[in-house]
């Protein structure tokens, strides 16, 4: 009988914390992913659904590369105890570095490209320029993503996500039927500039950068004490998180192939949503709760139950309902994916684990410890993912998602006991 009360405890104390508003925002932001990637492959060839597959991975470990780690350097140091005038300034010098130095970045990844070293692909060699703008305008708004969360205005991030996202699925869809994936990216890029000036606007009156050139040296510094562990970090896991898109896109040749397993990884997106929102509301508190161990071990464990339940029930339903949905939906045009969404849904649920256990190492200060869990995750998924891929092709790469996430799961487990201890 107490199961009820308690229930109703945690539902009102998740909602007082905004998480239902995040929930309600993240929920939309995947739908448009479902709703381009879907559509595109409705009315596209499984080769394109690759070729977007493609780009938008090296899109995401190049943001990471590019951002340098400064939307994970902002959310620290904004969540801590700080006078207002200097959160302000340390949020406003997060913005400008991050746009400056993904602009750089932009520049030389389209060098890259040109010189055919990030794909042998004619057609995604064309489409990169345009797929990986976001770079810039993605990784500007995930700082001010950082500000709203280490400064809990949860509701105005899910607002503005909300808002933006519903114009942006309308404009995927329009554009793509129009103009087949060129009107794809279009739209894509809209919806990230028009998200970023709208976030800013909203902050205006936080933004408070100085010119002054001691102030930036200062500021920049501070950043980089949790930016560059935290860059390290980000980077080695987005790489070995998909390095079964990389080791396909080098080894594999057969297009048709790679977009039915980019089609099922695709849906797996399905699954993260709750997880993701989960860490999204954990992480400001495991910051500012680090200093009291004891109560830092309470308040992770209630969200890591609350994180496993999640899983475990989206595996199952996903498991159960995906492959008839499948079926029905695209009359068998991608019937040939589902013995791959099936095993990645299962890797990728084993993945989701590790959620609030990099989270919380982060949040104990010890960045360093989510470097060196990635670095042996990475170091493991090359080598599973070209043997297989190798020996069985893309159903290779689905088989080894699953060891690939119990490594990556139990060795994040062993250096967050590390970190608790210390």
């Amino acid at each position: 009988m107490k199961f009820f009360p308690r229930l109703n405890y945690l539902l009102s104390d998740v909602a007082a914390k905004g998480f239902f508003h995040l929930l309600s925002a993240n929920v939309l932001i995947q739908l448009v992913a479902f709703a381009s990637q879907l559509f595109v492959a409705g009315i596209l060839s499984p080769e394109d659904v690759g070729r977007i597959k493609i780009i938008t991975t090296f899109l995401s470990v190049f943001s990471i590369i590019g951002g340098m780690g400064l939307n994970a350097s902002t959310l620290k140091l904004c969540s801590e105890n700080r006078s207002e005038a200097e959160t302000k300034e340390l949020f406003s010098s997060g913005v400008v570095f991050t746009v400056v130095s993904t602009v750089v970045f932009y520049v030389l990844a389209l060098v890259l490209n040109s010189f055919g070293f990030l794909s042998s692909d004619t057609i995604i060699r064309r489409l990169m320029p345009m797929g990986l703008f976001p770079l810039i305008t993605n990784s500007a708004f995930m700082v001010l993503v950082s500000y709203f969360q280490a400064t809990k205005q949860i509701r105005i991030l899910s607002r503005i996500t909300v808002a933006n996202k519903l114009i942006a699925i309308v404009a995927i869809i329009l554009l793509t039927w129009w103009f087949g994936i060129n009107g794809y990216y279009v739209a894509y890029n809209l919806s990230f500039i028009v998200m970023f000036f709208v976030g800013f606007r909203l902050l205006r009156k936080d933004f408070a950068f100085s010119k002054n050139r001691e102030s930036v040296k200062r500021n920049f510094k501070t950043h980089l004490i949790y930016a560059k562990p935290s860059l390290l970090s980000n980077l080695l896991s987005e790489i070995s998180a998909y390095a079964d898109i990389f080791v396909i896109n080098y080894l594999l040749k057969d297009m048709k192939e790679i977009g039915y397993y980019s089609f099922a990884l695709t849906l797996t997106v399905a699954l993260r949503v709750f997880p993701f929102t989960v860490q999204q509301m954990a992480a400001p508190y495991f910051s500012g709760l680090s200093s009291d161990r004891n109560y830092f071990v309470q308040v992770f464990k209630k969200y890591n139950r609350q994180l496993y339940l999640v899983v475990g029930v989206s595996l199952l339903l996903a498991v159960l309902a995906g492959p008839f949905l499948i079926r029905i939906i695209f009359a068998g045009k991608y019937d040939p994916s589902i013995p791959f969404f099936v095993l990645l849904s299962v890797g990728w649920s084993i993945r989701l684990l590790n959620q609030l256990q990099s989270a919380a190492i982060f949040g104990l200060g010890k960045i360093r410890y989510n470097a060196w869990s990635s670095f042996i995750s990475l170091i493991f998924n090359i080598f599973i993912y070209v043997l297989f891929v190798h020996w069985y092709g893309a159903i290779g790469a689905a088989w080894a998602s699953i060891p690939a996430g119990i490594v990556m799961t139990l060795t994040s487990a062993l250096f967050l006991r590390k970190a608790i201890r210390e």
